[in-house]
C-alpha cells in the first residue's frame, strides 16, 4: 500500500528504488558483465533481483533468463530515470524468458529487473540464471510468447455508478502557491500512529520515505514503536512555497502500535492548501486500524476534500453487487484491457465465462498516475470468491493466480483501488485474464460434489501427495481415515500408493451441504510422501471454500518429505477466517529472538503451563545450563485440541534438538530425552505447536524441564 507501480506486469516502485540507490546497486556486485551468467534466486523476502548493466554507447542487448522450476519470470529494462526500455514475461509458463533487441539509445547506466510474474507463486526459492549478449553484428535473437500481448483499450467513456460519465483521467499539472500544502496529524496519546500521503504521481511520503520527487517533505516519526513516549504528538507532511501538482492527494492514518493499555487513540488531521484549510477531520481509530481521507487540487488552484474518509474495511465491495453486475463488460482469455480508476469512477468490472477444470490468472497493473490497484474476482450473487490488493509486500498491484472455481458460469472482476470508495489514488491500470488446462479427469466433475466446507488439491505428477483435514475436535481425515465423526469425508485421493491417476491427480475432503461444519480451528496439511519415480517438480494448488466461497488458496513446490501447513478457524456466526500457510521448515519459521530478553526462566522440576492459540502460537522460555549436563524437556497437552511440539536452541541460537511426537504415531505430546548440553551458558526452549506458526491446533500445556546429573 505504500506506493505505486508505473508499467504493465512489473512493478515500477521496484525500479525507482534501483534507482534511489544506486551508488549501492553501482558496486561491481550487482553489475551484470556481456557474455557472463549469473545466478540469483527470488523468495518471499527477496521477491525482485535489480542489476545494472554499463552501456558503451547506443548499443542492441538481449537478456536471457531461465529457472529449472518453469516459474514465469518478468524481465524488465529501465533507464537511469526509471523510464521503461523493454520488458517481457514468460507468457508460455516455460521458465525461458529472451528479452531481445533491446536498444539502449545511449551510453550510461541501465537498469536490468527481473521478478516473478503476478499469477505465480511457490513455497520455496526460485533459483534463476541471468546472462546479457551484446548485438554487436545486429543479429536477432529469436522468442516465442515472451512480449506482452496487444492492449485493447477499454471504452472512451464510461457511465460511473451515481450516473455522471468519466471521460479520461485530468492531467496532473503545476499550480503556484505562496504557502504550498501541510496536511497535519495531530494526537493526545502515546499511541504510535503514522502518517502517509500520497501524491497525484506515485509519491509516498511516509516515514520509511520521508521525501518525494515532488517536493514533499515528512517530519520526524514519532513514538515509533513505542520507544519514546510523546504527548501531544503530531507529524505533518509539506510541500514547499510554489508550484505544486494538482490532481488527488491521498492520506492515510494507521495506528500502528498501542502504547496505552490498548485503548481507542482520537485523532485530527488538518490539510491546509496555500493557506485554505480543509477540514479539520476528527476521527478515533482503534490499534491496528487505518483511516483514509482524500482530498484534490484543482487547476485554478482551488481546494476540497473528495469524501468524507473512514476507517478501511477489507471484503467490502465498492458498490452494491446490482450496480457491479449491471456495469460489466466482458473480457476473454488472452485479452488485455486498459480501463481507468478516478474519484468519479472508482471501479470497473468486467465478466468471463469461466470452466469447473481451467485454471485462471488475472492481473492488474496501474500504468499511470498514483493508482494502487485492487482486485475481487465475485460470482453472479455479488460475493467475493477472493480478493487481492497487493501482490506481495511494497508490491501494490493485485493479481489472482491459480483460480480454480468451483462451478462453471459467469464471474465477474472488480477493479477498484486501495480503500475503494473512500481512497484518492487515480490512474489507469490494465488487466489481463489468463488460462491454463490442466487435464482433469472427466470423473472430477462427479467427484466434486457440493459441500458446506470442500477442500481440493490438484497437482501436476505421479508422486503421491497426501491431503489432511483435522477439525476442532482433534479428528483428521485422510487417506487412512476416510470419514471423521464430525462429517468430514475424503472423496477422492489422487496417486495413493504411488496408483498413478487419469489426467492431473487431485484429492478432495468435504462436509455435506447438510452438516455444518463445527465452529473452531482447522488444519489442512499438504505431504509429499513419495515421488513415485516421478522426478518431474512438483507444483499443487490448494483450495479451500466455505459454503461454496473460496476462503484460502495457495500453490506450492514442496520437495519431496516436505509438508505444507495451513490453518483457518470458523467462527459461531459462520464467518470463515484463514491463517498463514508455507513448508514447515522448524526454527526457522518461529521470530523467536525479540521475546527471550524478557522470556521467564525454567527452574528444574518446577513445572510451568501456558496457552497455545491462533494468536499466541509460541511461548519462550530459557534456562542456565553447563556443558555436559543432560536433560529432559517435557511438553504435555492438558486441555484442547493442541498437539504440541519442542525446540531446544542452544547459547549460539542455533536450534540443537527438537520433537513433535514423544512416540511417533501413539503419544502426540512432546519429549526431548537425554540430551547432553554441549556447553555453558543460557538455553532457549520454543513451546509451541505442530507446524509453528502455520499451526491450527490450541490448547493448554504443561512444561517440565528435569537435569538427570
Amino acid at each position: 500500500m505504500k506506493s505505486r507501480q508505473q508499467s504493465l506486469w512489473l512493478l515500477m516502485v521496484l525500479i525507482c528504488l534501483a534507482v534511489f540507490a544506486s551508488v549501492a546497486f553501482g558496486q561491481p556486485s550487482r553489475a551484470l558483465i556481456a557474455g557472463t551468467p549469473r545466478t540469483d534466486s527470488l523468495n518471499l523476502t527477496s521477491v525482485t533481483q535489480i542489476y545494472t548493466f554499463d552501456a558503451a554507447g547506443p548499443e542492441t542487448i538481449a537478456i536471457s533468463t531461465v529457472n529449472a522450476l518453469g516459474v514465469p519470470l518478468i524481465v524488465t529494462v529501465s533507464d537511469a530515470s526509471a523510464q521503461l526500455v523493454a520488458q517481457a514475461v514468460d507468457t508460455g509458463v516455460s521458465g525461458e524468458l529472451v528479452l531481445s533487441n533491446v536498444a539502449l539509445p545511449a551510453a550510461g547506466t541501465y537498469y536490468i529487473t527481473v521478478l516473478k510474474a503476478g499469477n505465480s507463486s511457490s513455497a520455496v526459492d526460485v533459483e534463476f540464471t541471468i546472462v546479457v549478449d551484446v548485438l554487436t553484428d545486429g543479429t536477432e535473437v529469436a522468442v516465442e510468447s515472451t512480449e506482452l500481448p496487444e492492449a485493447t483499450t477499454a471504452p472512451e467513456s464510461t457511465t460511473a455508478a451515481n450516473g455522471t460519465t468519466d471521460t479520461t483521467l485530468q492531467p496532473v499539472t503545476q499550480v503556484l502557491t505562496t504557502s504550498g500544502v501541510q496536511v497535519k496529524l495531530d494526537w493526545n496519546t502515546t499511541d504510535d500512529l503514522d502518517l502517509e500521503v500520497r501524491d497525484p504521481v506515485g509519491g509516498s511520503l511516509y516515514w520509511r520515505t520521508p521525501q518525494v520527487a515532488s517536493g514533499g517533505t515528512l517530519s520526524p516519526n514519532i513514538n515509533q514503536g513505542c520507544a519514546v513516549a510523546t504527548t501531544p504528538a503530531s507529524e505533518t507532511a509539506s510541500w514547499p512555497p510554489g508550484g505544486v501538482n494538482t490532481g488527488s492527494y491521498e492520506v492515510i492514518v494507521y495506528f500502528q502500535q498501542s502504547c496505552n493499555n490498548n485503548t481507542a487513540a482520537p485523532f485530527t488531521l488538518t490539510i491546509t492548501v496555500d493557506g485554505n484549510v480543509l477540514g479539520p477531520i476528527e476521527a478515533t481509530l482503534n490499534p491496528g486500524e487505518i483511516y483514509v481521507v482524500g482530498f484534490s487540487i484543482e487547476a485554478d488552484g482551488s481546494a476540497s476534500l473528495n469524501n468524507d474518509g473512514g476507517v478501511v474495511q477489507s471484503g467490502i465491495l465498492p458498490a452494491s453487487a446490482g450496480e457491479l453486475l449491471a456495469a460489466a463488460r466482458p473480457i476473454a482469455v488472452n485479452d488485455v484491457i486498459v480501463g481507468a480508476i478516478t474519484n468519479d469512477l472508482p471501479y470497473q468490472v468486467f465478466s468471463f465465462e469461466a470452466a469447473s477444470d481451467i485454471l485462471y490468472g488475472i492481473d492488474v497493473a496501474a500504468i499511470s498516475g498514483s493508482l494502487d490497484t485492487y482486485l475481487a474476482l465475485i460470482d453472479g450473487s455479488g460475493s467475493i470468491d477472493r480478493e487481492n490488493d497487493d501482490l506481495a509486500v511494497g508490491i501494490t498491484n493485485s493479481g489472482l493466480s491459480n483460480v480454480l472455481l468451483p462451478n462453471a458460469g459467469t464471474y465477474y472482476l472488480v477493479v477498484s483501488r486501495y480503500a475503494k470508495t473512500i481512497g484518492a489514488t487515480e490512474g489507469e491500470f490494465q488487466i489481463a485474464l489468463t488460462a491454463a488446462d490442466i487435464d482433469l479427469p472427466d470423473t472430477f466433475t462427479e467427484s466434486i460434489t457440493p459441500g458446506s466446507l470442500q477442500v481440493l488439491l490438484v497437482w501436476n505428477t505421479n508422486a503421491d501427495l497426501q491431503l489432511l483435514v483435522r477439525d476442532p475436535a482433534g479428528d483428521a481425515v485422510y487417506d487412512d481415515s476416510p470419514s471423521i465423526p464430525s462429517g468430514g469425508e475424503l472423496l477422492a485421493f489422487g496417486n495413493v500408493n504411488c496408483t498413478q491417476s487419469e489426467g492431473a491427480p487431485y484429492s478432495y475432503i468435504v462436509w455435506p451441504l447438510t452438516v455444518a461444519p463445527r465452529a473452531g480451528s482447522y488444519e489442512v496439511e499438504v505431504w509429499y510422501q513419495n515421488d513415485c519415480d516421478d522426478l518431474t517438480p512438483v507444483t499443487f494448488n490448494l483450495y479451500v471454500l466455505k459454503d461454496g466461497q473460496t476462503i484460502y488458496t495457495a500453490t506450492g513446490q514442496p520437495l519431496e518429505g516436505e509438508r505444507f501447513l495451513t490453518s483457518f478457524s470458523i467462527a459461531v456466526d459462520g464467518s470463515a477466517t484463514p491463517g498463514p500457510g508455507g513448508i514447515i521448515r522448524g526454527l526457522e519459521d518461529i521470530n523467536f529472538q525479540p521475546e527471550v530478553a524478557t522470556a521467564p526462566e525454567i527452574v528444574p522440576n518446577v513445572p510451568v503451563t501456558g496457552t497455545i492459540t491462533l494468536d499466541n502460537r509460541f511461548d519462550v522460555f530459557v534456562f542456565n545450563g553447563t556443558a555436559l549436563d543432560v536433560v529432559n524437556i517435557a511438553m504435555n497437552n492438558t486441555s484442547g485440541t493442541l498437539d504440541p511440539s519442542l525446540i531446544l536452541v542452544g547459547p549460539t541460537g542455533v536450534a540443537l534438538a527438537s520433537n513433535d511426537d514423544a512416540v511417533s504415531g501413539e503419544n502426540i505430546n512432546s519429549l526431548i530425552a537425554n540430551f547432553t548440553l554441549p556447553a555453558d551458558g543460557q538455553y532457549i526452549i520454543i513451546a509451541t505447536h505442530y507446524g509453528g506458526p502455520y499451526g491450527g491446533t490450541t490448547g493448554t500445556y504443561q512444561l517440565t524441564l528435569s537435569q538427570l546429573n
